[in-house]
């Protein structure tokens, strides 16, 4: 995924290159003029002029082209909604239609090409590969409507007061209302959804109320949906198990990661609760957040102290610890194994070099060397894994760290979740040489690192 602070212009031309005439700051006119063709309006009211800003975009060899665009009328501004997925439309490029960094149509071509509307309100240009769609519109997540709608008439109103009940531990417990609010989405992929409940509980005398959170994933494949929150109930239980261990002086106390309350097997949609301090005065805070550099300055704006993170990076290599030793396992038949993420780096490498020509061969010489070392990799052990281990899949509150987001669990060298944790950790600071980053991280990783080293040999 490439942010909108941090993404630069990536210039898209057809496949000899002839037309260099459709960079991605052309597609919002592409996206509004399918829509205009289709005679379909952006948003639903939308009135006046209107613009498109870059929400989120992703490329992903062999996965296609995806951007999200926020849609606001031109007199609002472009931050009252820039959290709405509501007030947002999407565009989609099959693997098919990219060459590298280049798309195989011209601007004219997208212009002119044939379109079609389709039952689910996605506008199709099939002869390019291309959909436009506003949210929740995605072919290729049917079910993305469905796991949005909470209107009275909702067959997901049961599973909801389903999850809740089960988180409250109480079967008397009636949902009176919800709410939906998708937060994160990945078109054609899967999306994340808060919804926000409110549930009766009557007896003979009285009646009490209470609010409750709980978090949605809808998948594209049903099957993965089901076999992701097995593996989290699993390891949920077997956490529960350990609870009251001591682990590197630190007393084990509740499961690493949040209680699964069950799924929608047609939909693919889990349910999981939402993280959240008992004491409301305590804060959630993010692990993106949590794990960035700090520094304390002095006159002239020397730097007088670096602080780093130690609880937090502390309770982080327990928790990375625990699941590495856990005796779940993945239901895939063939670990991660460093031929496969050998490949992976060629294939990246590829897409890099073809974007960037003028780096094209130290890229390709740096990913064949990577490559090779790999390939001669193999861990005395496979051990169950996170598979995308990162700051921004952890939460923090009351001295405890909790982990999110187990779609890539598997079988692997441990040092595949340790390697992604300390390659995000690494601030882009250091890249510039800017004063006390390297001290951040160098400290910061060895707390991680000697406490993880510690975690396993107590855990074994």
């Amino acid at each position: 995924m490439i942010s909108r602070e941090g993404r630069r212009e990536h210039e898209c031309m057809s496949q000899d290159h002839s037309n260099a005439n459709l960079s991605i700051l052309k597609l919002p006119a592409i996206v509004t003029g399918l829509f205009e063709r289709a005679r379909r309006p952006l948003l639903p009211g939308l009135k006046g002029a209107s613009e498109l800003f870059v929400r989120y975009l992703r490329r992903k060899p062999g996965r296609g082209l995806a951007v999200i665009y926020n849609v606001d009328e031109v007199k609002r501004g472009r931050r009252k909604y820039s959290n709405d997925l509501y007030r947002s439309v999407s565009l989609t490029l099959d693997e098919q239609a990219l060459e590298g960094a280049y798309i195989r149509f011209s601007e004219t071509q997208a212009q002119q090409a044939s379109v079609a509307l389709q039952p689910s309100g996605v506008v199709r240009a099939e002869d390019l590969g291309l959909s436009v769609q506003s949210f929740p519109a995605d072919n290729s997540l049917p079910a993305l409507a469905a796991s949005c709608d909470t209107t009275q008439q909702s067959l997901l109103l049961q599973d909801l007061q389903t999850a809740a009940r089960q988180q409250l531990g109480d079967q008397d417990w009636q949902l009176v209302s919800a709410t939906a609010v998708p937060v994160r989405y990945k078109p054609a992929n899967r999306c994340v959804i808060r919804y926000s409940l409110s549930l009766e509980h009557l007896s003979e005398k009285t009646s009490s109320h209470k609010n409750v959170t709980i978090f949605g994933k809808v998948y594209a494949d049903p099957q993965q949906a089901l076999e992701v929150q097995s593996l989290q109930q699993k390891l949920y239980q077997e956490q529960i198990a350990t609870q009251g261990c001591k682990v590197v002086g630190h007393i084990l106390d509740l499961p690493l990661l949040p209680q699964p309350l069950g799924l929608n097997k047609i939909l693919g949609l889990t349910f999981n609760e939402a993280v959240q301090p008992a004491n409301p005065e305590e804060l959630l805070r993010l692990g993106g957040r949590v794990l960035r550099p700090r520094m304390e300055y002095g006159r002239g704006g020397e730097i007088t102290n670096v602080i780093v993170p130690a609880e937090e990076l502390g309770l982080t290599a327990i928790a990375l610890a625990r699941l590495h030793t856990s005796t779940v396992q993945p239901h895939e038949s063939t670990p991660r194994t460093g031929a496969k993420e050998a490949k992976r780096a060629r294939e990246r490498a590829l897409l890099i070099a073809a974007s960037n020509p003028t780096q094209a061969e130290v890229v390709q010489r740096l990913a064949q060397q990577l490559a090779a070392r790999l390939e001669t990799q193999q861990p005395d052990v496979y051990r169950s894994a996170h598979g995308g281990f990162k700051a921004s899949q952890l939460l923090f509150h009351s001295h405890r760290v909790f982990v999110v987001d187990f779609d890539g669990f598997c079988l692997a060298d441990s040092a595949l979740d340790v390697g992604y944790f300390l390659a995000y950790l690494r601030p882009s600071g250091l890249w510039y040489s800017r004063p006390g980053m390297r001290q951040w991280f160098e400290a910061s990783a060895e707390v991680f690192s000697s406490t993880y080293r510690q975690a396993m040999l107590e855990l074994g």
